[in-house]
């Protein structure tokens, strides 16, 4: 007779996973920059001393946020000024319910990591 086989564990599925998106020096203090990770567009802020990610593109017409300007933790779309919490992703001026995607950031040893 023979010993059973013990069963394989079943596989983990991938969670999110931390991605390295550049050097924190790279990024200018209130503004950001454009971050791809895979086939995602994503804005990486500093801004107050704090570091935020969102969906890069403006879900009214599709614009690139990353070109607009960062103020008082808020992100403009310049293609029609609606502008987006870089907390929450939500809109503060535009119409209600419009929100954008938000990510984790961090920056580990002056290297910034987003977790998608």
């Amino acid at each position: 007779m023979t010993d059973p086989v013990p069963a394989s564990p079943a596989p983990v599925p991938a969670g999110p996973a931390w991605t390295a998106v550049g050097n924190a020096s790279e990024w200018p203090e209130n503004g950001g920059r454009l971050a791809r990770v895979g086939a995602r567009r994503i804005g990486v802020y500093r801004h107050a001393g704090a570091w935020y990610a969102l969906k890069d593109m403006c879900p009214h017409a599709g614009v690139s946020l990353v070109q607009g300007p960062v103020h008082d933790g808020q992100v403009m779309c310049i293609g029609h000024g609606w502008t987006f919490s870089l907390t929450t992703g939500e809109v503060v001026r535009g119409p209600s319910g419009v929100k954008v995607g938000t990510y984790p950031v961090r920056v580990v040893e002056g290297v910034v990591e987003v977790e998608v």
